[in-house]
């Protein structure tokens, strides 16, 4: 049986799809359960001391002064909060002149430090929170950066101003913009925790919108068979094995794989399914996610082969990688999501069937029209890249 009379409320927090950071307080109060979501930690904060102060007191809910002003019960208790903490540092302090200086300083460092030393300590927490440590190298990254081009040593130096200029960037792409805005949002939540900022001015940062600019990037089907040819023969590694790269560059140019989820792709094949035409069970882009993806026919053979041959697209070689792509002719085109583009408007072109790309691709309808489909390819039609086997691949004996 629960015990009544434990107060066990603490305050987490999470990040919905979209990215944006909110704050949970939950736990349980003289038998009763909380749970409520706020966008700042400080929101969060407030009601949860309310709700002690509450409990303190023996009280489900404040008596009323017949004479307040204040409308609402949870103003009022904030306020009583708020006179409670300014007693304990300063018993003869005025509320009145505390909010005084709040205004006059809002947004003005509380405790000062030196910025790299505060940065790391954030990048060290998000680790020990369970973060992924590419995640995590990225924010370090990008903060780094934001220290570093704008010049800040100490917190104090961290201003509204200067985060909009590094944020708003012309010289990078709409992306990169709104992950720095993301960055920097993160961050700055955490010294609000850490009591180095009074409240995130970020929040007062409009996140950039993320738009499609320009001709979607693909390759013809015949620059995806060199491709492909071409891994199918190039020595990899110190052993110099043969064709080693395929399966990597199979799975990336033939079916709804994301690169990065690829190379996950464990040696022992267990993710294979030849049987039901399945790449199933490897873990996703989303943390602590897993993905099934449907392949075609051609697909499958060419998977069987290079399983039957010991390879695997987890046995990824940058060397390689660059070289393959190099004589294939696609280095100076290529970008991350070449294969990608190429494969979700070849298949769109042969099947139309735009619900069969959200699940296969991992990607919402809007982007995938916005940001992957070549229209050129598109009104071509036909089956094109999805026609590409074995056969086709492997050198002539």
């Amino acid at each position: 049986m629960a015990n009544s009379t434990k107060i066990t409320l603490k305050i987490i927090p999470f990040k919905y799809p979209s990215g944006q950071v909110a704050h949970r307080v939950t736990g349980m109060l003289h038998g009763r359960r909380f749970q409520k979501n706020f966008p700042t930690y400080r929101e969060a904060g407030v009601f949860m001391d309310g709700l002690k102060a509450n409990a303190v007191q023996g009280e489900s809910s404040r008596p009323r002064l017949a004479n307040t002003t204040i409308k609402e019960d949870d103003d009022l208790r904030e306020a009583e909060i708020a006179l409670s903490r300014l007693r304990i540092k300063l018993p003869e302090g005025s509320l009145v002149t505390a909010v005084d200086y709040y205004l006059a300083n809002a947004g003005q460092v509380i405790l000062d430090a030196n910025a790299r030393q505060i940065l790391d300590k954030f990048i060290e927490h998000r680790l020990k929170r369970g973060n992924q440590k590419k995640t995590v190298s990225v924010s370090d990254a990008v903060l780094g950066n934001f220290l570093a081009s704008e010049a800040i040593t100490r917190v104090s130096e961290i201003t509204r101003a200067k985060a909009e200029n590094f944020i708003f960037d012309t010289s990078v792409s709409a992306r990169t913009r709104r992950d720095r805005r993301d960055q920097m949002y993160n961050w700055a939540e955490y010294l609000v925790q850490q009591q180095y900022l009074s409240w995130n001015f970020v929040t007062k940062i409009d996140r950039p919108k993320v738009t499609h600019e320009g001709k979607v990037t693909t390759l013809t089907v015949d620059q995806v068979l060199k491709l492909l040819q071409t891994a199918a023969t190039e020595p990899v590694g110190r052993r110099k094995v043969l064709g080693a790269m395929l399966p990597y560059f199979a799975v990336c140019a033939l079916s709804g794989v994301r690169p990065d989820e690829a190379k996950r792709l464990r040696p022992d094949w267990a993710w294979f399914s030849k049987e039901n035409a399945l790449i199933t069970g490897f873990r996703a882009k989303t943390r602590n996610r897993s993905r099934t993806v449907a392949v075609h026919p051609e697909l499958v053979e060419i998977l069987e082969y290079c399983r039957i041959q010991g390879f695997s697209p987890s046995g990824f070689s940058v060397k390689a990688f660059n070289r393959i792509r190099e004589k294939a002719a696609v280095f100076d085109v290529w970008d991350n999501d070449i294969l990608r583009h190429t494969f979700a408007s070849h298949h769109y072109a042969w099947k139309k069937d735009m619900g069969w790309l959200e699940k296969n691709m991992g990607n919402s309808e809007e982007v995938l029209k916005q940001s992957y489909l070549d229209q050129t390819i598109v009104e071509a039609a036909g089956q094109g890249l999805l026609a590409i086997s074995l056969r086709d691949i492997l050198p002539k004996p």
